[in-house]
């Protein structure tokens, strides 16, 4: 059974509200501003300095700052929540938003005097104020158990779902209206908001080992369960799987069915992926965990989530892609609280920022590492990488650890 130092306590409404804010903004920070990032680098509006530059350049450079910033933040949010972990959480979750106010305010100034190194630094800075979000994630975990634990990760899962589906659809419509400062002093706003909402709530007590190194690993590993590294896993495998598949849509749709990605079907087969999932994580979890345990429910989402992905690489109409997608992407969200309360629960209730920061930097290798595979095996195989989603989902259900969690 899992490591228990005291009873879970059920977190106030305007607190989980508070938690919540925090969590969408380690996403929406990312996926507001894309529209900025492409209007600053990739059109008629760019910044005086890149309009110096050839389209290639361009290009390079947009897709630097768009890859640079995740890498930054799955390098060191582990160590960043390690520190939360052993001193305070609140603490740190508070530096992180004043880091992330930063890193929005400073491309707002290099808007202003057409900077690309201001840019960059602003971005790279904002990478590190995002450590906010698997912390806050951590208090939520510390402080719920089994069903209710369940839940409140899937509703991590919904404002994240949110922030990725609708997120650069705002940037897109504040950017046209307002320029491409307004995406970022968006992100401002939702910061300086969350950090007031943080100084407002009391969380509860946390436990702490202060006299432990935060730059080292091999304690938490210790007093965590088996199984654990098989969660970490898992929670990359399926991520990488989904992220292949989410990724070769756009190589779909065009050569498969002469479906261009700026017509409408495709517009609203996107959102209609956001909509399945959220609603799938609001309605769904509890219910199977009243007949399942978290492992054997994994265990069942993972394999469906295979046959979903194997439906996906069939079907042979856009109507059937449809009837697929649905299928499919209520599994995959079904699969996310479940893998990341197996997670958690196998993990110490002081290391759960780590174990939180873990699993946010497993999401992030995953998306870094599809983005350019997905077009090396579409160059192969324009089905190859939904071929290569069922395979990574299989490898996730035979790697679910046996053991049952707390229920």
């Amino acid at each position: 059974m899992r490591n228990q130092h005291r009873t879970a306590q059920q977190l106030p409404l305007f607190t989980l509200i508070t938690l919540y804010t925090i969590i969408f903004l380690g996403s929406a920070g990312f996926f507001i501003t894309i529209p900025a990032y492409v209007s600053l680098f990739l059109t008629d509006h760019s910044l005086e300095f890149a309009k110096s530059m050839p389209i290639e350049q361009r290009r390079m450079l947009f897709g630097t700052v768009m890859s640079a910033a995740p890498f930054i933040s799955m390098f060191f949010t582990p160590f960043i929540a390690r520190f939360a972990d052993k001193f305070s959480r609140k603490t740190v979750i508070a530096i992180c938003l004043v880091i992330a106010a930063i890193g929005f305010a400073l491309p707002i100034y290099a808007i202003v005097v057409s900077s690309v190194i201001i840019l960059f630094v602003g971005n790279m800075i904002n990478s590190l104020g995002s450590a906010s979000q698997p912390i806050a994630q951590a208090i939520l975990a510390d402080n719920s158990e089994g069903k209710n634990k369940a839940t409140l990760m899937s509703l991590v899962a919904v404002v994240m779902t949110a922030a990725m589906s609708f997120g650069p659809a705002l940037g897109s419509k504040l950017s046209a209206s307002y320029g491409a400062q307004a995406p970022f002093y968006a992100c401002l706003l939702i910061a300086i908001v969350s950090l007031a909402l943080l100084f407002i709530i009391r969380l509860p007590i946390q436990n702490t080992v202060k006299e432990e190194n935060p730059f080292s690993f091999a304690k938490p590993l210790k007093r965590s369960q088996k199984g654990l590294l098989n969660c970490l896993f898992i929670v990359f495998i399926c991520q990488f799987s989904w992220s292949l598949y989410f990724q070769n849509i756009a190589f779909i749709f065009p050569q498969k069915w002469n479906i261009a990605v700026e017509s409408e079907f495709y517009q609203y087969f996107m959102m209609g992926i956001g909509i399945v999932m959220i609603f799938s994580l609001l309605l769904l979890p509890r219910l199977i965990l009243k007949r399942f345990s978290v492992s054997s429910a994994l265990r069942v989402t993972t394999a469906l989530s295979a046959i979903g992905m194997l439906l996906l690489a069939i079907t042979p109409t856009p109507t059937s892609h449809v009837l697929a997608m649905i299928f499919t992407a209520t599994m995959v969200a079904l699969c996310f609280p479940l893998y990341i309360t197996a997670l958690s629960d196998r993990a110490s209730d002081i290391d759960q920022g780590w174990a939180m920061a873990l699993s946010s930097a497993m999401v992030g290798l995953a998306w870094t590492l599809t983005g350019y595979l997905t077009a090396m095996m579409v160059n192969v195989h324009l089905l190859l990488p939904t071929g290569i989603a069922v395979i990574g989902y299989l490898a996730a259900m035979v790697m679910v650890p046996t053991q049952n969690t707390t229920i």
